[in-house]
């Protein structure tokens, strides 16, 4: 079989023309020049784009073609996260500030003055250290984030808040930075000389030594502890009431577990944090009237000047701390309780220490009146003695059954009879003793009275305080 021949290739389109038209074609004709091909075009279509930007959480709508480089395409979960994270950071700081807001402001003494008061100071106070402990977790947990660049720090403004807060609650106030003395320096009448014959001062008997506390120093410390022998004692003073009790106490009673609380309705807020029991310093007993546990006998007071107070007790010792010029005589500063009243809030009363107590307003008694009344569940015999111009009260059970009437008598051959009862035929002294009649040698019992007290705090912790009235 015989191969067909190889055909050569076209070399170009000269060529192709030549063998398809011939020899004869004229060459003045041009080559057919056949037009490039152009691509196809494409169309891009410009579609809005949402950015969001991480750090500033920010969302901007971005009409172009292209994307940032920290953008990316919207969804439900880009949008909504940032908001999430918005709130979250927001609740952390709600949280931190409400926490902060209860420790500083828990346990303020305005808050007494509403129904529920006392009951808040009270668990405010017991949730004190666990609510700071959870605030400064918080705080924690905010500059974390922060330092972590997951926050940014403008967040950091609000710690701001909660050191004033706390600053608020431990040293704000005045009261907040009252005190608790545990064995406190005292020294001889002679060498006191910072007290002034008519500044104000408690004055006590413990073990048959003479103690004398000046108000102005308990204004700054209203506790205090200290041992005399084999007996220790305490002393509560209420410095806006400008009202003290003292109390024998045990070795359980630790200065370092006590803690001024509050001052609600201007009366001294203790808190003993070994048994978690509160402690009203101006009744001398717990919120629920009861005695305190590790409190034995209590121990008369004499609020007095020191002028009178050294007369009597020239071997007394002073309590010899810093002093408050402006605090020596009380003032009142804190509502009252939500109570009825019968007097003004602002009066000033005397406290006849009946078994029952029972109050009065000595300015409404003159010198020549004598009472024979039935009070607080005693008979009482009020007075005002004539010599010393002050108050005095005694019990009129005379041999347990008998209650007489005293009237005031003069006698010009005995000069210390002061009064007759008709129903014994005797004759009294402004001591409550009996010189001459059938019941001669009886003794009447006193009643110590405590005068220049706030009416207001009285009856806010004896809702059922008796009123004498003249």
């Amino acid at each position: 079989m015989k191969p067909l021949p190889l055909r050569p290739p076209l070399s170009s389109s000269r060529e192709i023309l030549h063998q398809n038209c011939g020899a004869g074609v004229p060459p003045a004709i041009s080559p057919l020049r056949l037009p490039k091909p152009h691509p196809p075009r494409r169309r891009i279509l410009i579609q809005p784009r949402v950015s969001i930007h991480s750090r500033a959480s920010v969302l901007g709508l971005d009409a172009g073609p292209r994307e940032s480089a920290d953008s990316h395409p919207a969804d439900a979960e880009s949008i909504v996260h940032p908001v999430l994270r918005f709130f979250i950071t927001l609740l952390l700081v709600v949280l931190t500030l409400a926490s902060a807001g209860v420790v500083a402001f828990g346990t303020h003494p305005a808050l007494a003055q509403y129904p529920s008061g006392l009951s808040w100071i009270t668990l405010s106070r017991r949730l004190q250290w666990p609510l700071t402990s959870l605030c400064l977790i918080l705080c924690i947990a905010l500059i974390a984030l922060v330092v972590s660049g997951k926050r940014r720090a403008v967040w950091l403004i609000f710690l701001a808040p909660v050191l004033f807060l706390f600053y608020q609650r431990f040293a704000g106030d005045e009261f907040r930075r009252m005190a608790v003395l545990d064995n406190p320096p005292f020294v001889e009448a002679d060498k006191a000389s910072f007290l002034k014959a008519e500044s104000p001062v408690i004055g006590l008997v413990l073990e048959g030594q003479p103690y004398a506390y000046p108000c102005g120093a308990l204004a700054l410390s209203p506790v205090i502890l200290h041992a005399d022998a084999d007996k220790r004692m305490i002393l509560l003073y209420s410095p806006y009431a400008g009202r003290a009790q003292a109390f024998v106490i045990d070795n359980t009673i630790k200065p370092r577990e006590l803690d001024i609380v509050s001052m609600p309705a201007d009366a001294l807020l203790v808190y003993n944090s070994r048994i978690g029991q509160f402690i009203n310093g101006f009744t001398g007993l717990t919120l629920k009237n009861d005695h305190p546990e590790g409190f034995h006998n209590s121990i008369e007071l004499h609020k007095t000047t020191w002028r009178d107070w050294r007369s009597i007790n020239p071997d007394t010792k002073v309590l010899a701390t810093a002093m408050s010029a402006s605090n020596e005589k009380p003032h009142s500063r804190f509502p009252a309780r939500p109570v009825q009243m019968d007097l003004p809030a602002d009066t000033r009363v005397a406290v006849l220490a009946t078994a029952r107590p029972v109050v009065l307003q000595a300015s409404k008694f003159s010198s020549a009146e004598v009472l024979n009344l039935t009070a607080g569940g005693t008979n009482l015999l009020l007075f005002r003695d004539k010599g010393t111009g002050k108050l005095r009260a005694f019990d009129r059970a005379v041999k347990g059954d008998l209650f007489p009437k005293f009237t005031r008598k003069s006698v010009p051959k005995k000069p210390e009879v002061a009064f007759y009862d008709s129903d014994t035929d005797s004759y009294w002294t402004t001591e409550g003793h009996c010189i001459a009649g059938n019941v001669k040698g009886e003794q009447l019992r006193p009643i110590a009275i405590e005068e220049d007290v706030p009416y207001a705090t009285l009856k806010s912790f004896y809702p059922n305080l008796e009123l004498l009235k003249p």
